[in-house]
């Protein structure tokens, strides 16, 4: 996990229509398992507005779930 809040920057552009999957910053952990729990730090901001709506980073906590087993959107289930 990153030791730091990431700086999110919406790109001037409509929004993709699908799930679009892109490696941001490579970890050094085992690749999650479906079914198995994992735990990440998000950032979550709004693609109208750039404006931030949630941070984990900002509670100092981070969420786990069960991946792949649709415990959250499906986004992070498949990405």
């Amino acid at each position: 996990m990153a030791d730091s809040k990431p700086v999110i920057t919406v790109p001037d552009a409509e929004p993709p229509a699908e799930l679009v999957i892109e490696d941001l910053e490579l970890g050094t952990g085992d690749e999650p398992v479906q079914g198995l729990g994992v735990t990440v730090h998000y950032v979550g901001v709004a693609w109208s507005t750039g404006q931030e709506f949630d941070s984990s980073w900002d509670r100092n906590d981070p969420l786990q779930f069960g991946f792949g087993v649709g415990q959250v959107i499906q986004g992070w289930d498949e990405g």
